[in-house]
């Protein structure tokens, strides 16, 4: 986490190129929409914020409390092979050029995206039974005896018992593919489905990366999962795609900041390996501190990740650019609202209660949405 000081307010696809007409001009069941707007085109001005004296520093390591480490150089070094998960944010990228950098997709471009998304083993796969740690374990009385601990969620009554734990199944199945077949059927606003399944994108990739660090406790491999969720398998001044795309387009610094925290996690791998300690309780507790330390790094730092792209999809809302796919902007806000809203609400109730109403608006006022961007940038600062 950083604190503030003056923060100011299915094989290959033919992609098209911007301007491009789709099949929503005037094609059989298609609705006409707008071109989406792009939020990020005035980033947020982070360069105020300082690291927390507990934060790992790749690039001046002598002044953290990590030892030497094979993060110290700034560069992710993989544990094991390159892991599969680059190819689901590969397919996530893939789909970003369908439905929302290059014009108003149309239904042929919801297909094509669709068949990306359920390739085996691929990205739908992983949205299918992914938990998110940050609620509480179901409980072992509960588990299938016939699943891994950590692919409980896989099992229905445990999702349907579950739901914050399971968002996977229990949320983000339902979201996505709810707009993958809304955008196919030409129902609607297709930018307003896009919206949907990049929101549901940016969540899958925020718990994605949290979950995979944390099972680096007892799988040194994930380590190299949590880095390629959240990169596509790119350093950090390289060419990210997914979710750093979003945020280093948004605010570079806080892009950093979470690749700071994955490099924390794989210091504490290289620290205490696998061999020695194969699980989170196996380690002595200085080990433990270490990686608790590690793991709230990224942790604060994903967290402001999202809230930057929250705040600058509402500040959006009033961009004359953005006039025509306000609808599309404001979707993506009420489910990064919602995403972010246990976060908020463990720092300051008061603002998260206040934040929901706005989120609920159907027309905001200029008012609404800058005291939105002011209340995420007091609960959620710089990370």
């Amino acid at each position: 986490m950083l604190v503030i000081a003056g923060l100011s307010l299915a094989g290959p696809l033919a992609c098209r190129a911007p301007g491009e007409p789709t099949d929503s001009e005037g094609g059989d069941g298609d609705v006409a929409a707008g071109e989406p707007c792009d939020p990020a085109s005035d980033p947020v001005d982070e360069a105020a914020c300082v690291a927390l004296a507990t934060d790992y520093l790749p690039m001046d390591s002598d002044e953290d409390p990590y030892g030497a480490c094979i993060s110290d150089g700034g560069v992710y070094e993989l544990v094991s092979d390159p892991p599969s998960s680059i190819a689901r944010i590969e397919a996530y990228d893939e789909i970003a050029d369908l439905l929302w950098r290059n014009g108003a997709p149309g239904r042929d471009d919801f297909t094509d995206a669709r068949a990306t998304y359920e390739l085996d083993q691929g990205l739908g796969s992983r949205v299918d039974r992914r938990e998110d740690l940050h609620y509480p374990a179901i409980p072992e009385s509960e588990w299938d005896p016939g699943l891994d601990p950590d692919k409980q969620c896989s099992d229905t009554d445990n999702a349907i018992n579950h739901p914050d734990r399971c968002a996977g199944p229990a949320k983000l199945r339902p979201l996505i593919n709810d707009a993958f077949i809304a955008g196919m059927s030409g129902e609607g606003d297709p930018n307003v489905h896009a919206a949907r399944i990049e929101a549901g994108f940016v969540w899958f990739s925020y718990i994605s990366v949290y979950k995979e660090a944390y099972t680096c406790t007892h799988t040194a491999k994930d380590c190299d999962s949590s880095w390629a969720y959240y990169t596509g398998g790119a350093q950090a001044d390289g060419d990210v795609i997914g979710f750093a795309e979003l945020v280093h387009d948004y605010s570079p610094s806080t892009h950093q900041r979470i690749f700071d925290g994955i490099l924390a996690v794989r210091c504490f791998r290289d620290l205490y390996s696998v061999d020695d300690y194969p699980t989170y309780d196996d380690l002595p507790a200085e080990g433990q501190e270490l990686f608790d330390m590690a793991w709230e790094q990224l942790d604060d730092a994903l967290a402001r990740g999202v809230a930057v792209a929250l705040r600058q999809h509402l500040l959006a809302q009033d961009d004359e650019q953005c006039s025509e796919a306000t609808d599309a902007n404001w979707a993506f806000v009420q489910i990064i609202g919602e995403v972010l809203d246990r976060e908020i609400r463990e720092r300051d109730a008061a603002a998260a209660d206040e934040l929901l109403g706005i989120y609920a608006l159907s027309q905001p006022t200029t008012q609404d949405i800058d005291r939105a961007a002011e209340l995420i940038d007091q609960t959620i600062p710089c990370g």
